[in-house]
């Protein structure tokens, strides 16, 4: 049965689905009990430490990766890279690996594999690249959570209702820092609309259909990279016009067969301009882009991590995925999900072929 999801920060943050029991989650806020320790016992347990926001981890990350931590399913945070949820997995974030390249040995480091969120339990540190931080709206990279994106209350204006509006209910939002005081300045943007397929497998999140705000959202930390001509146009406005017939008749490289009923790729996904809400939205559609539909950051990028430079949906650093950096280093785990859609893991010369180029080409037909 297809679950559809309003977002309340940040997408794949699940409401309660339709027709089912409410998860933990239902309504965009969990029972108290879950996350806090109401006396800072021995129920915090994984560090056994007291904190002055009675969490039951070190920190709200730790706190959020005491369920999500492993492997199916909604958890984020794998031991061998194997989560195929479309946010992505933290395993990558713990992992450098390496790659001869023109006889050359190169490191591909941890730290540009996507969001470097602090949790003390599992591990995880800031970065320490500045120049990654949403500098231009005062929010640090020592202060990044998973609640810098993830409402762990939903009460932002009052709080929202399972699949009804206002949308806006997330402008507004206060990130905090790892001790609960404010850090940066408060969201300006809304939530973005998706819809994303449900928790069983295969995988949480395993299809989405992007409604729009996806990018705003986004440049509540990252403004510098929205309404710049000097960098890839990505936003509400940013309509896909004339390339939209491109998307739609590119299969793969040298095949431009396809057709608008077929021609959804979710490694190369887009919004379809939808403003009204994640009900009036498909996480099984395979339905094309039309003239109204956008490029968002998601077009290229997973929210959490992904295997590639830059939390890239592809390689962006190879001239044939096949060749991709992390499908040939010996360091990374074999059945490690690089390449995925739909909750499946995709083996990319199989899907495209041996010659296939960039998936920028799925707009820009340059190969």
């Amino acid at each position: 049965m297809r679950e559809l999801y309003k977002l309340t920060l940040v997408a794949l943050l699940a409401f309660a689905p339709v027709g089912v029991a409410s998860a933990f989650h239902g309504g965009g806020v969990a029972h108290c009990d879950g996350c806090h320790s109401m006396h800072n016992s021995a129920d915090n347990p994984i560090s056994g430490t007291a904190n002055q926001l009675l969490l039951k981890g070190s920190d709200a990350s730790s706190t959020c990766l005491n369920c999500h931590n492993g492997s199916g399913s909604y958890h984020v945070n794998s031991s061998d890279g194997s989560n195929v949820n479309q946010g992505g997995d933290y395993y990558w974030m713990t992992l450098t690996y390496n790659v001869v390249v023109r006889g050359n040995t190169t490191s591909f480091e941890a730290d540009n594999h996507g969001h470097n969120i602090i949790s003390g339990d599992y591990g995880f540190l800031a970065d320490d690249r500045t120049d990654n931080a949403g500098i231009d709206t005062g929010f640090l990279p020592s202060a990044l959570q998973c609640t810098s994106c993830h409402d762990p209350h939903g009460k932002v204006n009052g709080g929202t209702k399972n699949f009804q509006p206002p949308i806006s209910a997330s402008t507004g939002y206060q990130p905090k820092d790892l001790i609960g005081d404010n850090a940066g300045a408060a969201f300006t943007d809304p939530a973005p609309i998706a819809a994303s397929s449900g928790f069983g497998p295969p995988g949480f999140g395993a299809s989405v259909d992007y409604g729009s705000g996806m990018s705003e959202w986004c440049a509540n930390c990252h403004g510098l990279y929205i309404n710049d001509n000097q960098k890839h146009p990505s936003g509400n406005g940013e309509q896909l016009n004339g390339e939209a017939a491109n998307y739609n008749s590119y299969v793969a490289t040298g095949d431009f067969t396809g057709v608008i009923g077929t021609a959804f790729d979710g490694l190369v996904p887009f919004e379809r301009g939808v403003t009204t809400g994640g009900w009036d939205l498909n996480p099984t559609s395979t339905v094309g882009a039309d003239n109204n539909s956008n490029v968002m950051c998601l077009t290229c990028h997973r929210a959490h991590a992904s295997a590639n430079a830059n939390a890239g949906k592809w390689d962006f650093e190879v001239e044939f995925l096949a060749k991709s950096h992390a499908l040939v280093s010996p360091d990374v785990p074999v059945g490690a999900a690089v390449y995925y859609d739909d909750g499946v893991v995709i083996d990319p010369e199989a899907k495209y072929g041996e010659y296939q180029r960039s998936l920028c080409n799925k707009c820009h037909v340059q190969d």
